[in-house]
């Protein structure tokens, strides 16, 4: 008798046990560990061509979907239906494709198209910061030079580039879009749009900040730079 009442305890203990286990692994399974779920916004640091934006969705701890834009250095995004490079749409296509299923942004660059490759990597990246349960980036913004516009007029828009440095904004460079190109201000006959650009650039980074006062006889300008220089600074932030 008393030979299977141990027996029966001991049974007991076993499935108890595996109960347990069974139990700690269905729990150690549920939710995300790293990243909460949902759709994360990242944009890379940009370049003298441009800059790439990923919209990643994250599930599970994993890359669900991804869908990646380039903008050129206009501020314009790229139409690969009419972009004379293919292999910058193929590395479009297939880059998306790479990141699905990861946990992380490291997937392979694709072979002709590296700068657009690791840009793509840069956004995914920033991304999946951004969708950290806990975030390793603790500044309120990324470090490195980020690019913004401003919105179209009748005369073109204004295009800036901003670089950060632990918080502290510490170079800009603004530019203006006519008839589809860059200005040339070497050549630009109306002085004093080109002293306002200089004006411009070192009062946003002497005050730290793109709220600063208008240029008279560059108005319209520099309405456009501080919008553009500030869509800037908004693609930096962390959250």
């Amino acid at each position: 008798m008393r030979g299977n009442i141990l027996k029966r305890r001991k049974r007991a203990v076993i499935v108890g046990l595996v109960g347990l286990v069974s139990a700690v692994i269905v729990f150690s399974g549920c939710g995300p560990k790293t990243y909460n779920n949902g759709t994360y916004k990242g944009i890379s640091t940009a370049g003298d061509k441009g800059y790439a934006m990923a919209d990643v969705v994250v599930e599970k701890d994993k890359i669900k979907s991804v869908k990646l834009t380039e903008i050129n250095e206009l501020g314009v995004e790229k139409d690969y239906a009419t972009y004379p490079y293919p292999t910058a749409k193929e590395a479009n296509a297939e880059m998306e494709k790479r990141f699905v299923g990861r946990s992380d942004n490291k997937a392979d660059t694709y072979a002709g198209a590296t700068v657009s490759s690791n840009q793509y990597k840069e956004a995914v990246g920033f991304a999946l910061e951004k969708a950290r349960k806990v975030l390793t980036v603790k500044s309120a913004q990324f470090d490195g030079t980020f690019a913004g516009r401003s919105k179209e007029t009748p005369e073109g828009w204004q295009v800036a580039w901003v670089t950060i440095q632990g918080d502290k904004l510490t170079s800009v460079r603004l530019d203006d879009v006519e008839d589809g190109k860059l200005k040339d201000w070497v050549t630009y006959p109306y002085v004093k749009a080109v002293e306002a650009k200089g004006l411009m650039e070192k009062a946003m980074v002497e005050k730290g900040s793109t709220t600063v006062d208008t240029i008279s006889g560059a108005t319209r300008s520099s309405i456009g730079w501080i919008e553009a220089a500030s869509a800037a600074l908004q693609n930096a932030k962390v959250k």
